[in-house]
This record gives structure tokens, sequence and C-alpha cells, in this order.
């Protein structure tokens, strides 16, 4: 019989290893698991978690989903538009998800979670050279959106790359090729917020891990400058094709004012989005109304005819659609993951936690800092992959295992109620 223990170790590799080709599955497969473990808890067949960092992280998305539902009613609400409510569900069954998940081994859930991520770069690895060589279009991976691809690749490859560095160093070779094969693919990808993320984020894991760096290096040096030599060359077309478009577009905005491009679309959208949280910093504008308001000020201010579903900055989204508490509650969201980062990296010396704190950094650099350029929360893929690192992070950083003593020490008499 299955056991919660064997389940959620499975549960977690199928989590970590299916956004980068496969899209979507991750959220059916992550919001499937959450429905079950709301029935779990509801019906007192599981205990809540005591976590307390856990309880208040709950707290701040309980503000975030309240503060949406309130700018929406205040803003002509219909029946209709009431199916933009949906996304919010995902924030209410964090903590029920959080507690099935810790009935399990830490150790076995964070080697799943590494395995999951270099299945997972691997995956979109091969999916992106395919589009862009066989297809000859930009890569999406199984997302349909190339910055969405870029995103959960970049959070596979930084996975790997953790993992190197802390659990498994044994097999640091293989995972930091994985980390190469993500780097490559968010290269393909076009996604040039995403490159400095990756860039940056990565420079952090080596830096928090640093000891550890030496000892794999020794020894390597030749493989490991083969690889760059490889990444480089097989990305050098891509990366200095992105980087001169970027420049002309900025040309083209300063010299002529010309808004309909990447760059001049974002900084219209950012200079709208200003003004629109000016217009009502309280209540919002509700986030059935974004669509239409970007397509109108874009059409009557800068004469563009285009639409967005969002802002490309997902904090700037956030307080346009549900005012200003809602805004400071996505900043006190990714504070709480950033200090909670902080305090395991500075203070806990096993592996697992600190990995567990690097996936809280990894997130927060992802999230935060690709998300001030892009989305944050609102696609399906990302808030279910935000949720399964938040929670695996939280869990191997801060969290405590709800596994019985006895089935702590003897691994097969785990049973899972039916």
């Amino acid at each position: 019989m299955m056991t919660y223990r064997k389940v959620n170790q499975l549960f977690t590799f199928a989590s970590f290893s299916t956004a980068p080709a496969l899209g979507s599955v991750v959220s059916f497969l992550w919001h499937g698991g959450a429905i079950w473990c709301v029935f779990e808890v509801a019906t007192g067949r599981r205990r809540f978690s005591p976590d307390r960092m856990m309880r208040f992280v709950y707290g701040i998305m309980l503000v975030y989903v309240a503060t949406n539902l309130m700018a929406f009613l205040a803003n002509d609400p219909s029946w209709e538009m009431a199916r933009k409510l949906l996304p919010l569900v995902t924030f209410l069954m964090f903590p029920f998800s959080y507690s099935i998940w810790t009935i399990s081994n830490r150790e076995e859930i964070a080697r799943a979670a590494i395995l999951g991520s270099a299945v997972a770069a691997a995956s979109g690895f091969a999916l992106a050279l395919i589009q862009y060589y066989i297809v000859a279009m930009r890569p999406e991976g199984g997302a349909g959106n190339a910055l969405v691809f870029a995103d959960v690749a970049c959070l596979a490859g930084l996975v790997c790359l953790a993992g190197a560095l802390t659990l498994e160093t044994g097999r640091a070779r293989l995972l930091l090729f994985a980390y190469a094969l993500a780097f490559l693919a968010v290269l393909f990808s076009g996604s040039r917020s995403v490159w400095g993320v990756m860039l940056g984020a990565s420079i952090l894991v080596v830096l928090l891990c640093r000891g550890r760096v030496m000892n794999i290096l020794r020894g390597r040096m030749l493989a490991i400058l083969a690889v760059a030599v490889t990444v480089a060359v097989l990305a050098s077309g891509v990366v200095a094709t992105r980087m001169e478009l970027l420049g002309e577009e900025f040309r083209e905005l300063a010299v002529s004012g010309n808004y309909n491009t990447s760059s001049g679309l974002r900084v219209a959208l950012y200079e709208i989005g200003s003004r629109l949280v000016m217009e009502r910093p309280f209540l919002g504008h509700g986030l059935q109304n974004t669509v239409h308001l970007i397509g109108d000020h874009l059409n009557a201010d800068y004469g563009v005819n285009r639409s967005f579903s969002h802002f490309h900055n997902g904090f700037l989204t956030a307080f346009v659609e549900g005012g200003v508490l809602c805004g400071l509650a996505v900043l006190a969201l990714f504070a709480a993951i950033a200090v909670a980062a902080w305090r395991t990296l500075q203070n806990a010396v096993d592996p697992i936690q600190r990995f567990g704190g690097l996936l809280l950094a990894i997130l927060f650099c992802i999230y935060a800092g690709g998300g001030s350029v892009n989305l944050i929360f609102g696609h399906d893929i990302l808030d279910s992959m935000f949720m399964v690192v938040l929670i695996t992070g939280l869990y191997l950083a801060t969290g405590s295992s709800q596994l019985p003593a006895e089935e702590k020490e003897e691994p097969d008499t785990d049973q899972a109620r039916p």
C-alpha cells in the first residue's frame, strides 16, 4: 500500500519535473493534490501544521486575497467576470497542501526536488532546442509563453545548482550539467530579463555556498571550462540578436517616441500603471478591469492598439488591481521569504535546512526580481510553481515533519488512509 511518505516523495518529484516541458500539467497536478489536502484537513483525518512561519505567510496571503476581493466588489462586479477571481483560490489552498506535504521525510523531499529539477532542466532544454532550430520559433516550452518558460527553466537550473552545492556533492557533475542545460534553455527563450535574474541568482547561490564550491571545482576545472565555452558558443547568436534589438528599441523610443516595441511598451505600461494607482490608491481598479484599462490607455495616450493582462511588473499590477494594501501584502510576502532564507542560511548547519534556505532565496530572486519586469501572480504555471517551491523551501528550512516517531525510524510502516 502506498504511504503518505512515498506519495509525497513522488509528488515532489513530479511537481518539480513537469513545468518546463509539460506546462500546465504542473497546475493540474498541484491543484488536484491541494483539493485532496483540503479534504484531509477539513474532515479531521490529518491535522493542520503547527509551523509558525507557514501560518505567518498564510496570514499575508489572506490579506492579498481579501484586498483583491474587496477591489473586485468595489469596481462594478459581475458574475461574468467572477472567473477572474479563480487564481486567488490557489493562495487559499496553501496551508492545506503544506500540512499534508510535511507527512514526509525531509531528506527524501529534498532529493526528490533536486532530481525532479534535473529532469525539468534536461527536458526543457530538449524542447527549446527543437523549437528554436527545427520549428524556427522563439522557444516557449510547454508553457506557450516564452517568459513563463524561461522562469520555470531558470527555477529548475538554480535548484540543480543549489543541490550540487549542498546535498548532492557526489553527483555535482551531473547536476552542474543539468544547470548548464537550463541556462541554455533560458538563453534560447530570448527572455532578456530572465537572463539577468538567472545570472544574478547563480552568483548569489555560489557565494552562499562558497565553501563547497572550491571542493567541487578541484579536479573539474577543465570540464567546467569546456561546458562554459560550449554554452557561450551555442548561445552567442541569440544573445547578440536580442541585445542588438534592445538597443534599437531604446533608440527608437528616445528619438521618435516609438512605444510600439517590447521595451517601449513596458515604459508605457509603467507610466499608465503609476497614474492608475494615484487615481484609486485604496480600493484599486479591480483585477477584472485590467485588460480594458491597459488597452484604452495605450490607444488614447500612446497611439498603440495593443492590450495586455498585466503591467509587466507584478508589484505594480497588485497596486493597480487591489490598491495599496494589496501591493503592500505582496511586498510583505517577499520580505518574509527573504528573511526566512537569510536567517536559515546564517544560522543553520544542517545541509537539508540550508538547501531549503537556498530554495527560498531562489524563489525570491526569480519571482521578485523577474516579476519586477514581468508577471508575478495570475498565471496558472507560475502560481503553481510558486506554491511548490515555497512549500518545499519553508518545510525544509523552518518546518517540522508530521511523520510519527516510529514511522521516521521504520520507513515502510507509514500507511496513508484511503
